[in-house]
């Protein structure tokens, strides 16, 4: 088995377009989260997001993920190409064929440019398109009406752009698919599979239909004011802000690191999953299934639950979530839940949805390097059923040696990475 470490990092979200930006500003308590200014959303009941309002459009990126690519896409190119490069692999490259992709993605079937051509094309009464019309049509239909279908086309041009001969991959397990994804390459890289994987996901749901949805299941805060909208873990939290963005890593055998001299922010020790098996939204019943999820990974890493110092928290500003999530933290580090910091960025960035996972692990790496715990904005009024220390309203110094990093999705779709600041085995 080989180690598996962090070589490379690279972000973007309604903070910033760069991880240190994001970091620094996640640091210091700002707020991402503002009114729609994409459309009107003057009639829906959720009215803030958080936006992306500065995609890279670096020369060189455009060829590989140009307009008529889906949004994600536009996001993952140059997120993924800042994590290639701050890994070094742009001076010394990985021969594609040792080099894989992981990703994360999610609700690859809306898109609202191809609704238009869905409609026209549907056969009056049933639930099928007009095939010999598409057929017909085929020279005047858009490029991009069988090109802009997320999953595959964000692996793609990715693996394109940085030249990944190795295994590819996609993952759809909604608001934890970014961690999946992490958790896949961990797991091909410690089995020897390939030395390096670029591994995250990206989503942007800011859009009138997804709003809509999300709204219409009571997931999404009514709060109008961007500053009260998304509170983790706030008794008076009222649902979660849709936010959109992207995350990506470099995973590294430990080898591979150490001949390149690449330097080396963390390492993955762990890796846990599981299914809730209740509700198609809900966490399970007391947090049985999300604590299993985080027991796994520690024991995967040996790691002792008295050991971890820093818990990145899911905490999405749901009722039953952050409550659930709370539940499993005690039942996973018992007495010393008390003692641990645990925050959530939702406050700040919203929920990524299928990036929200390689988020909280770029932000924990971060939060390593700099010995900087980050806090939940907009904590203000205690809830007795969350009453661990969630780092309210203000970030404070403090080491992490060792993390647990939390994603837990709608469908009961959990994933956990258990991670450990670098130090190499002495001897």
């Amino acid at each position: 088995m080989h180690r598996v470490v962090i070589t490379g990092l690279g972000m973007a979200n309604a903070l910033g377009a760069d991880a240190a930006t994001c970091f620094a500003r996640l640091a210091a308590g700002e707020n991402g989260i503002r009114p729609i200014s994409f459309w009107d959303a003057s009639q829906y009941q959720a009215r803030v997001a958080g936006e992306v309002r500065d995609i890279p459009r670096e020369s060189g990126i455009q060829s590989y993920s140009g307009p008529e690519c889906r949004r994600p896409v536009r996001l993952m190119a140059p997120t993924a190409l800042e994590a290639f490069r701050d890994a070094g692999l742009d001076r010394e490259p990985i021969a594609p064929r040792d080099f894989g992709l992981a990703l994360g993605m999610s609700v690859n079937y809306l898109d609202m440019r191809l609704m238009r051509d869905y409609f026209r094309l549907a056969t009056p009464g049933k639930y099928t398109l007009d095939m010999k019309q598409l057929i017909a049509e085929g020279g005047h239909l858009p490029r991009y009406t069988f090109f802009r279908r997320q999953g595959e086309t964000m692996a793609a041009i990715v693996s394109r752009l940085l030249k990944i001969g190795g295994p590819t991959m996609t993952n759809d397990t909604a608001c934890a698919a970014s961690s999946y994804a992490v958790g896949d390459a961990f797991r091909l890289i410690r089995r020897g599979r390939v030395r390096a994987m670029l591994a995250g996901g990206a989503a942007a749901l800011v859009s009138p239909l997804s709003i809509l949805a999300f709204s219409v299941i009571g997931a999404l805060s009514r709060a109008e004011d961007p500053a009260e909208a998304s509170r983790p873990f706030d008794r008076r939290r009222d649902g979660f802000v849709m936010g959109e963005g992207a995350g990506a890593v470099i995973l590294e055998s430990l080898e591979s690191a150490e001949a390149r001299g690449a330097r080396i922010y963390g390492e993955i020790t762990g890796f846990g999953a599981s299914l809730n098996a209740h509700t198609l939204t809900d966490p399970s019943p007391g947090g049985v299934a999300e604590a299993e999820a985080m027991r796994l990974a520690l024991c995967e890493g040996a790691t002792p639950p008295e050991e971890i110092d820093y818990v990145a928290a899911h905490g999405t500003s749901t009722p039953k979530n952050d409550a659930t999530e709370t539940a499993a933290i005690k039942k996973v580090l018992g007495g010393h839940a008390r003692r641990t910091p645990i925050s959530s960025n939702k406050g700040q960035i919203g929920h990524t949805i299928s990036a929200a996972g390689v988020s909280n692990l770029v932000f924990t790496l971060k939060a390593m390097e700099n010995r900087v715990i980050p806090p939940t904005m907009h904590l203000k009024e205690t809830d007795p059923e969350c009453d661990l220390d969630y780092v309210p309203n203000r970030s404070r110094k403090g080491e992490i040696r060792n993390a647990l990093v939390n994603a837990f999705a709608f469908g009961g779709q959990n994933a956990v990475l258990a991670v450990r600041a670098w130090r190499p085995l002495k001897g």
